[in-house]
């Protein structure tokens, strides 16, 4: 019976793990990175903004996200898209990555995690960005695509690539490396990463509370 219930268990988390809306992935395994992936990119891409550029071009550009965002809020995602995508290539300033980042999140949301993914990856292998904007990036990206079922082994050997002890985001990174073990159907590994996440003091409180729930899950 533990195993039927077991098994039961991966099959679901395998199934959300390929449905078309992320969000249902992002609220059960990824709710703790909401507040900080927010957080992270404007207070990154503000100071960037304020260290290297001029006030002219960060009101400039502040306006322009601005309608974008006003767009968007209006419905008319096109328009937004079109507009952060400009901003994308010709910012100069923090608006730039962070409308980036918007353009990516409208995608996903009207369902084209492939397009999302791509923005994603395109941030995360931009050297100019700060390491805490390529890990957030690399973070978000990689769960585009482990939604839309894309090349698992790519996207593990990115993933094991940047977690490393100092990068800001490696517990997120050791979660969704987890999160893809269990894709693979390598329950081993995903065991041994989420037992190692669920008793580090130091990963955040409920990256360490999903893993000890995952562990249940593969009966470890």
């Amino acid at each position: 019976m533990a195993d039927q219930t077991d098994d039961a268990i991966i099959r679901e988390i395998n199934s959300e793990l390929r449905e078309e809306q992320m969000n249902k992935l992002w609220k059960r395994y990824g709710s703790a990175i909401i507040g900080v992936a927010v957080a992270v990119v404007v207070i990154v891409a503000g100071y960037q903004g304020w260290k290297t550029y001029s006030t002219s071009v960060r009101m400039s550009e502040g306006e322009k996200f601005h309608s974008a965002e006003l767009a968007a809020e209006s419905g008319d995602s096109e328009a937004a898209l079109a507009q952060l995508a400009a901003l994308g290539e010709s910012g100069k300033s923090g608006y730039g990555v962070l409308a980036l980042f918007q353009q990516a999140a409208i995608l996903s949301a009207k369902g084209d995690s492939q397009s999302a993914a791509d923005i994603y990856k395109t941030i995360a292998t931009d050297k100019s960005n700060a390491n805490d904007i390529s890990g957030l990036a690399l973070v978000l990206g990689a769960l585009q695509e482990i939604s839309i079922g894309g090349n698992h082994d790519e996207l593990a050997k990115r993933l094991n690539a940047a977690n490393t002890d100092d990068n800001p985001w490696r517990y997120s990174i050791r979660e969704i490396l987890g999160l893809v073990a269990i894709e693979t159907g390598n329950k081993e590994n995903a065991a041994k990463l989420f037992g190692t996440l669920a008793i580090d003091n130091m990963a955040p409180e409920g990256i360490r509370d999903r893993a000890r729930k995952l562990l249940a899950g593969l009966g470890s």
